[in-house]
This record gives C-alpha cells, structure tokens and sequence, in this order.
C-alpha cells in the first residue's frame, strides 16, 4: 500500500502530464489551422455560402478561379448542380456588429425572469 507521500507525488505527476498534453495538443492545433489559412487565403477555391437542405444534406456556392457553382453535398456523395454567372450572385455584405443587447444583457434579463 503506497503512503500519502507517493501518492501526493504520483498525483502531482499526473497533473503535470496532463498539462504538457493540453500545451501540445493546441500549439499542434494552432499550427495545422495556421497551414490550413495560408492555403485557404492563397488558393482558388473559396465557399460563398453553405445552405443545409436537411440533415447531412447542403447546398454549397462556391468559386472556384473565375467561376461560381453549385454542388450538392451529402454524407456519401457531391454532385454538380450548376454553374453561375458572376452577375447572379447576390452576396452580402458581412456586418461588423450585431445591433442590439450584449450576450451578457440578455443573459441577466434570463435570469432576472427566473428569480421573479
């Protein structure tokens, strides 16, 4: 039977290990997403807008060079739906800020209802 000595440091070890696995785990994380930018940012593809149709099932726009398709993507397939001209894309333009209340107004307004 081990003393409380061994298992304090046992335990200690434990948590240092686990700690070394957390800062692995996102420097790995932060390095893949960052290769992932530079090619996303440097490629010819881009996805304008992403349209889910029912579960696993979307309807993607995307550009593709100088080109605009739409493709069905599903769980088990993609297919070619058709391609767009330039002029028949409606984009919108992203806002900076939501109007309205914070998330933390809202949050308070949820909780006073429930204390009345």
């Amino acid at each position: 039977m081990p003393s409380t000595f061994e298992s304090v440091i046992e335990l200690i070890g434990l948590i240092l290990i686990f700690i070394i696995v957390l800062v692995a785990c996102y420097f790995t994380t932060r390095f893949v997403a960052g290769k992932q930018m530079v090619q996303k940012k440097m490629g010819n593809f881009e996805t304008i807008e992403t349209y889910a149709i029912a579960q696993n099932k979307y309807l993607q726009l995307l550009r593709m060079g100088n080109k605009y398709i739409v493709i069905s993507v599903s769980k088990d397939s993609v297919q070619y739906i058709t391609e767009l001209e330039e002029s028949e894309i409606c984009r919108m333009q992203k806002e900076a800020s939501v109007p309205g209340k914070s998330f933390k107004e809202i949050l308070s307004l949820i909780s006073k209802e429930k204390k009345e």
